[in-house]
């Protein structure tokens, strides 16, 4: 709660209007240090925006002795006056005293809600997705952690608030805001998979917090040509390893699972044998669907990491729509070598999601074994994916560009953490990047050519002709949308109504970026302000930061930030860090 300068610390004002506007709804003049650029439209009404901020402002020369606000009386007339006052005062002592016990503890009401409502608007931001605690200051280097030479393995997410990664053969927890060392933890070798976490590679650039970390490190081949075997290690919240075993089969077999879970995996059934020259049909193009029709089924098994005991296991059919080209052997030369139905199996897991792809397999799970996909749906690389939201659920797209889908079978649907259908899309659902953690009971969806928001069970509550491609941020005010054109709007949450639109926000930025509406890379939010990231693809190691106004739109300020390569920004636990194969870098 501020106060204005000059004024006694002890004396308040109560101010009834939201912070930054005036009587009239508008901002003051020089609101924001940042470069205001052409906002098409601006409206803003006080009465419309929430709850109004009550600000405990001191009164300029207020004094501590309310008697002193009467007027002085003359000098002929000071005994008379006194006299006079200590009747009054003897009279109103007691009404004075309720008063100012009322008083006392309106003050104190008002300070612990605003203490309480900062802690949970904080632990919100934390958990959000793209949630920062604050976005006033342009972003600046805090902290860094090279990968002294060596790609670190990767970037596990949050566990116990600390950013986890693997670097090499250890596993190390870093204090997010100062990039401090909390604990390191040396696994058997420096072949070691860990997870779950943010898989960079598959696309899936938001962290998770997880409460136990699995490893998975190959151990030597014995000289007597002896099976391989692998450790299995699994890591607590504190650093503390919680258990170690040894278990039959190699890494390839075995991938770290959710809630300290180990995945295995092994080819079972009888296949037909396959001309190995198809091959070449399928890397070329030519191949017939289902050029290879038959081959072998995949059994899925996720058991305890440390006592071994099975959670769960099921078993995936061979299915010859599945791409073929993941039945495609290559040689060490880059070339096709023939067919393989019991190659390599692709595994993708978080804390949310198991997704596991090979020669005629392509199967999304929960963590519980559910199953997420039909088997109607097309393939994963087709466009198929299931999304999981940060407080539960799914979305499942059957389109990765299917904006404003008019075919029901081509229609998002939303499902609930047991994989039972919520609803389905009549369009394209559309996820926040960021939120600061409200604005749940409006969801956004592009139908045709307009955005619609709706409640929980998809009715529609308004409509608005902008044909909005992504959300990038969504606060409990204001939902931030792009469109086909790289026009960026403000829309109001609660009625749909255009705020603002900036058709220049990427002006000079990205001369040689990519065609399309998606040109940013990543947005957060503070709940106030909307900050963009948007990469030069001119200057590879680059990327531009813009940060604005939620409500009306203002540029607050806009920054350049380097970097070693390509690398992702993310929001850990509230503060800003950035990720690349050789560093990572905390930023404040």
């Amino acid at each position: 709660m501020a106060r204005r300068r000059g004024a006694r610390p002890d004396a308040y004002t109560f101010d009834l209007d939201p912070d930054g506007i005036d009587q009239d709804g508008n901002e003051p003049d020089g609101a924001g240090d940042g470069e205001a650029g052409p906002v098409v439209r601006a409206t803003y009404r006080a009465g419309t925006r929430g709850p109004l901020l009550i600000d405990l402002d001191p009164v300029e020369d207020a004094d501590d002795d309310p008697d002193d606000l009467a007027p002085p009386p003359g000098a002929d007339d000071v005994l008379t006056w006194r006299r006079a006052a200590d009747r009054v005062r003897d009279a109103l002592r007691g009404r004075r005293l309720a008063a100012a016990v009322v008083l006392v503890a309106v003050t104190l009401t008002a300070v612990v809600v605003d203490t309480v409502g900062d802690r949970g608007r904080l632990a919100a931001l934390r958990s959000a997705p793209g949630g920062v605690l604050d976005l006033t200051d342009q972003p600046r280097e805090v902290w860094r952690v090279a990968a002294e030479g060596d790609a670190p393995g990767g970037l596990m997410g949050v566990l116990g608030g600390l950013v986890v990664a693997q670097h090499r053969d250890a596993l190390l927890g870093l204090d997010v805001e100062t990039g401090e060392r909390r604990w390191e933890v040396d696994l058997p070798g420096s072949a070691s998979s860990c997870g779950p976490g943010m898989q960079v590679w598959s696309g899936g650039f938001q962290p998770e917090a997880v409460d136990r970390i699995v490893c998975v490190t190959q151990a030597p081949a014995a000289d007597d040509g002896a099976a391989r075997h692998s450790t299995v290690t699994v890591v607590g919240a504190d650093g503390s390893v919680e258990g170690s075993r040894e278990v039959e089969g190699s890494p390839s077999e075995l991938y770290p699972g959710a809630d300290g879970g180990l995945v295995t995996v092994d080819w079972v059934g009888e296949a037909s044998p396959v001309d190995p020259h198809v091959a070449d049909d399928v890397v070329s193009g030519i191949a017939d669907e289902g050029a290879i029709p038959d081959g072998y089924d995949l059994r899925v098994r996720v058991e305890d990491a440390i006592t071994g005991e099975l959670r769960w296991d099921d078993t995936v059919r061979f299915d010859a729509a599945v791409d073929p080209s993941l039945c495609v052997r290559w040689s060490d030369d880059g070339t096709t070598s023939g067919v393989d139905l019991r190659g390599g199996v692709q595994a993708m897991v978080t804390d949310r999601v198991l997704w596991l792809g090979g020669c005629g397999i392509d199967a999304w799970f929960t963590p519980e074994g559910v199953r997420l996909d039909r088997p109607d749906d097309p393939g994963t690389f087709d466009g198929f994916s299931v999304e999981p939201f940060t407080d539960g659920g799914y979305v499942v797209r059957t389109d990765a560009d299917g904006l404003g889908a008019r075919d029901p079978a081509d229609a998002d649907r939303l499902l609930r953490d047991d994989g039972t259908e919520v609803r389905e899309v009549r369009g394209r659902y559309l996820v926040p990047l960021s939120t600061d953690g409200g604005g749940e009971g409006v969801h956004l969806e592009r139908r045709g050519g307009a955005t619609v928001g709706t409640d929980a069970d998809g009715d529609e509550r308004w409509r608005t002709d902008v044909r909005s491609t992504s959300l990038l941020v969504r606060t409990s005010q204001v939902a931030v949308v792009v469109d086909e054109g790289r026009r960026v709007y403000g829309l109001d949450l609660g009625t749909g109504e255009v705020l603002w639109v900036r058709p220049d926000l990427v002006e000079g930025l990205d001369a040689m970026g990519a065609y399309g509406p998606r040109f940013v890379d990543a947005a957060f939010t503070d709940g106030r302000l909307a900050a963009f990231v948007v990469p030069d693809y001119a200057r590879g190691d680059v990327v531009h930061w813009v940060a604005l106004d939620a409500v009306s739109g203002r540029q607050l300020w806009q920054v350049e930030l380097g970097g070693d390569g390509w690398g992702v920004q993310l929001a850990v636990a509230g503060r800003l860090v950035r990720w690349s194969p050789t560093e990572i870098v905390g930023l404040g």
